[in-house]
């Protein structure tokens, strides 16, 4: 999949008026009907000559800085409170912008990308932004490593969420798949359950600054999803964060 299509995939469907139910909360579903990374390729193929045109306008736009420092890149080899040592993992499958499969020491497991939670894919609560998300989060994890949270004295245990998927941060190219996502417009910081571990803290919020100055993805106008509630309800009474449609600031 192209540059070109992946932003275009991201406006397109941002500026939508209506694409069916619109909560974004995870909703654990099953893997049915999931695409293999071929197929999902193919279809974003097949879209490119729709959206070519809007991708030469997209990537004219000027950039709009966002008051705040650029995100920092997270590496693999960065230092986070809370996580075990990276992991070299294969690819296996996409289940929607914030869940995939991995080989992680030759057994298949479902990873839920910690502190990103994109549009769903599946079920009543599907929207089509949040299934044009999955080519180009795809794209992203062809060469991945995992920093797997540990259960609380578990002695290396992995932390599992309430469907039994391993809770981890994830990267590819050397930088942080949950940075990324935001940046590119695909999912707020997700901070439902707590905030990320310095310094990868600043680097989502610098991000998700950057993708709603610039419109990407979710902040396009029209959007049809509410992320004023959508974020009323992940941030709720936590202070770990800004809200900014409380006219909070980013950087202060």
């Amino acid at each position: 999949m192209t540059q070109r299509l992946r932003f275009s995939i991201a406006l397109v469907l941002g500026a939508l008026s209506a694409c069916g139910p619109q909560s974004t909360e995870d909703a654990g579903v099953t893997d049915t009907g999931v695409l293999d990374s071929a197929s999902i390729d193919a279809a974003g193929d097949d879209a490119s000559s729709d959206t070519g045109q809007l991708a030469d306008v997209v990537s004219e736009r000027p950039f709009v800085a966002s008051g705040c420092p650029a995100p920092q890149t997270i590496a693999p080899t960065t230092a986070l409170t809370g996580f075990l040592p990276a992991v070299n993992v294969d690819f296996v499958r996409t289940v929607d912008g914030d869940t995939a499969h991995f080989l992680v020491g030759g057994t298949e497991t479902v990873v839920r990308f910690m502190y990103i939670n994109a549009e769903e894919t599946h079920g009543a609560e599907t929207t089509a932004f949040g299934l044009a998300t999955v080519p180009i989060v795809t794209a992203m994890l062809r060469s991945a490593r995992l920093q797997i949270a540990p259960q609380r004295g578990s002695n290396g245990m992995p932390n599992l969420d309430t469907y039994g998927r391993t809770l981890a941060l994830v990267f590819a190219d050397g930088e942080l798949v949950q940075t990324r996502v935001v940046r590119e417009g695909l999912s707020a910081y997700y901070t439902q359950f707590g905030c990320a571990p310095a310094p990868a803290h600043l680097s989502l919020l610098y991000a998700e600054a950057e993708a709603r100055a610039n419109q990407r993805g979710i902040w396009a106008p029209g959007h049809p999803t509410n992320y004023a509630e959508v974020l009323g309800r992940w941030i709720g009474r936590s202070t770990c964060r800004p809200n900014p449609f409380m006219g909070q600031p980013y950087c202060r």
